[in-house]
């Protein structure tokens, strides 16, 4: 079985995937900027400063996605 790659269901479907995938993307760096607040709120000695710098690179690279 082939697929006709210029069909419209193709079309459709990597367009709503496009969509899913902007949304987990959203949801995720919802997710990140929740998990960032709560570090910083609790990191008085700064020892979480590794794990907020991979939430600020990991919403970093989300936002570049979602452009």
């Amino acid at each position: 079985m082939s697929v006709d790659h210029h069909s419209d269901e193709v079309a459709t479907v990597r367009l709503e995937d496009t969509f899913t995938l902007r949304s987990a993307a959203q949801e995720a760096r919802a997710a990140l900027y929740g998990a960032l607040s709560r570090l910083e709120l609790n990191d008085l000695e700064g020892e979480e400063s590794p794990f907020i710098d991979d939430c600020l690179v990991a919403i970093a690279m989300l936002e570049e996605a979602l452009r």
